[in-house]
């Protein structure tokens, strides 16, 4: 796998973006060895970018000369920062993961309510009588339906993959 950094030529100053992640669409971002992880977001990037707008910047590939070269000689920049922003991108990660867990607790929730309403809404139906044939066959389809509702939220509520 290989590993880039961008490169300011003006200021002689660079920032590791580490290797592409395909499956994100982006690079791993600067690495903090306090936290032993990578930043997986672009905020060092962005800054980086900006600090150096209208500047040369080259991407610099691993395992060459000139990667070597500017590691060993040129300043990494906001090196002091990098713990600080892998951290804040630690805790971006859980607090996205908590959303998703509250969303997913929702949803079952709002599941169980659609499955008491369609439960009454089944229970009142049985309860109502026709007065004419034609009317006791849109009950005798409402009743289906319902009862076809009900059963797809089950399956979806009994669902291990879905819950």
């Amino acid at each position: 796998m290989r590993d880039y950094l961008l490169y300011c030529t003006y200021c002689s100053s660079y920032t590791l973006l580490h290797s592409y992640d395909k499956d994100s669409g982006s690079f791993l971002g600067e690495y903090s060895l306090l936290h032993n992880n990578y930043t997986r977001d672009p905020i060092v990037l962005n800054k980086f970018l900006l600090a150096h707008l209208g500047h040369t910047i080259r991407t610099i590939p691993s395992k060459t000369d000139d990667y070597r070269h500017i590691i060993c000689n040129a300043s990494h920049f906001l090196e002091d920062d990098i713990d600080k922003y892998v951290e804040e991108s630690q805790q971006r990660a859980k607090f996205k993961e908590r959303d998703r867990k509250s969303e997913r607790e929702i949803g079952q929730v709002q599941l169980y309510l659609v499955e008491h309403l369609l439960t009454h809404e089944l229970q009142n139906l049985s309860l109502a009588r026709a007065s004419t044939p034609a009317e006791g066959q849109v009950f005798l389809g409402k009743e289906l339906g319902f009862k076809q509702a009900l059963d797809l939220v089950r399956r979806v509520k009994n669902d291990k993959q879905l819950s």
